[in-house]
């Protein structure tokens, strides 16, 4: 095994395997003080709350008939806070029954960091899969009647129509697990072996601190400083970019933390849905049978806001009211579709918007993207490969760079967590003079990227990857051969 018995793990970069959880009954685990991390080498091991406590070290091997590796946690204080979330004192009432086969899975998938749970039916079983860290991971398998009973649970918990078979549906569930309320969204679609149903994994109030801030997600000193300043202004758009699952509503709902002032500023949201609950902020959900985007924002400009917050602009007639509302001393957030951020200015022209709306009105424009960190237990400091100098363009001999190879406590990935990359763009008099003349998109790029030196998605992330907060090979899976 590659991890050292020596080393200070990070309980919240670790997920604790379920065959070590299962060793420990929850009330023994609590207390004892102790938190089981995982089995290996035909060994249990551990955090405890006083790791100098042999009493108790004794008491438990002697419990669970292995011996026990006692770990140390970055920050010791830690140690209680995940054993009450390893092992709540609430005992849900549903073991035995699908709802508590659910509860079993969301409440591993959270512990996982997971964004999303799939449930896939095939021939003979049906298969569980997370998205962790924006990857795929098999879970477990389960028999496929099992499956079935458990998403037609599923489906009347989340008032869908429990004996419609052959069209999709969407509907949202909400479960207490542990201390938390966990809101998910729920879609299911017929495939050749039953349906198949994803859950989206809302926030919670127990994630909400983890991104609560914009210096939390990731920007360098001149992107945070960049996005700050622009947050100051009295009107404008700001723009962000990215594929789905890039992390713009994350970054969007820090934004709007730091605008919050109850006292001074006015804020309304328009989402689809509303995914995070802020405090102090007006938050509207799209109903597309009632009220879509346009007719939610063309309500909300008789409400007087100081900032609207647009979940996605999606058409034209989005696109040219978001921007006529900045122009009439709104601050307006939101996203758009586009690979880069000069894609986005051009996005915005395609739509329809007139050249000299967007230069009145665009103020920042942000493309990002996601990549995950090497787990701190098994990274290890190489050379660069010749791709990787292909790649980024690196010429220094003695460089060296993370790499991953994968342990235990990531689950054999060689990750754990993520952090964004980002290429910003403030919109300054020269660009709209390019934009007023209907400049190429590659002349802009040249200005920003060549005259102007800004950092695009590559060179933030090489200087990440300096940094040793991501691998070469998370930002050339983001970063394709033809982005900048």
């Amino acid at each position: 095994m590659i991890f050292s018995e020596k080393n200070v793990i990070d309980l919240s970069r670790v997920v604790s395997t379920r065959d070590a959880l299962r060793i420990l009954p929850p009330a023994m685990a609590r207390r004892l003080g102790v938190l089981p991390i995982m089995i290996a080498d035909e060994k249990l091991y551990v955090v405890m709350e006083d790791d100098e406590d042999y009493l108790i070290l004794s008491q438990l091997e002697n419990l669970v008939g292995l011996p026990v590796v006692v770990l140390k946690a970055k920050t010791p204080e830690s140690v209680a806070i995940f054993i009450r979330k390893y092992y709540p004192e609430q005992v849900s009432e549903l073991d035995g029954t699908p709802l508590g086969l659910l509860e079993e899975i969301v409440f591993r998938a959270m512990l996982s960091r997971s964004s999303d749970i799939h449930f896939d039916p095939e021939r003979d079983n049906g298969f569980v899969r997370l998205r962790i860290d924006g990857m795929m991971r098999v879970d477990q398998k389960l028999p496929l009647a099992s499956m079935n009973e458990l998403v037609s649970a599923v489906k009347v918990s989340s008032g869908l129509n429990i004996a419609e078979h052959r069209v999709p549906q969407d509907g949202q569930l909400t479960l207490w697990i542990g201390n938390d309320e966990v809101s998910m969204r729920v879609a299911t679609v017929p495939t050749l072996y039953g349906e198949k149903m994803t859950l989206r994994i809302l926030a919670t109030e127990s994630t909400l601190a983890e991104l609560a801030e914009l210096d939390m997600l990731g920007m360098n000193e001149q992107h945070l400083n960049t996005l700050l300043d622009t947050l100051e202004s009295a009107h404008g758009v700001i723009l962000l970019s990215g594929p789905t699952g890039s992390g713009k509503t994350t970054t969007l709902y820090a934004a709007l933390r730091h605008l919050k002032r109850p006292e001074t500023l006015h804020i309304l949201s328009i989402e689809d849905p509303v995914e995070i609950p802020l405090d102090g902020i007006n938050q509207i959900r799209i109903d597309s049978e009632r009220i879509d985007f346009n007719r939610a924002l063309r309500s909300t400009l008789r409400h007087d806001p100081d900032v609207i917050m647009i979940g996605e602009i999606r058409d034209a007639e989005t696109a040219d009211i978001a921007i006529k509302s900045s122009l009439t001393g709104h601050l307006v957030l939101s996203t758009l579709h586009a690979n880069d951020s000069v894609g986005v200015i051009a996005r915005l022209l395609n739509l329809g918007v007139a050249p000299e709306l967007v230069n009145s009105a665009l103020r920042l424009v942000i493309a990002q993207r996601l990549v995950r960190s090497p787990c701190p237990h098994c990274v290890r400091m190489e050379s660069p490969t010749t791709v990787d100098r292909e790649f980024f363009g690196w010429n220094d001999e003695e460089m060296l760079v993370p790499k991953t190879t994968g342990c235990p406590l990531c689950n054999q990935s060689g990750y754990a967590g993520r952090l964004g990359l980002y290429e910003m763009v403030s919109v300054d008099r020269k660009i709209r003079e390019m934009v007023r003349n209907k400049e190429s998109e590659d002349a802009l790029s040249h200005y920003l990227f060549n005259e102007c030196s800004l950092l695009t998605l590559r060179a933030d992330g090489a200087e990440k990857i300096r940094k040793g907060l991501t691998t070469p090979e998370e930002v050339r899976r983001v970063v394709y051969l033809n982005d900048r």
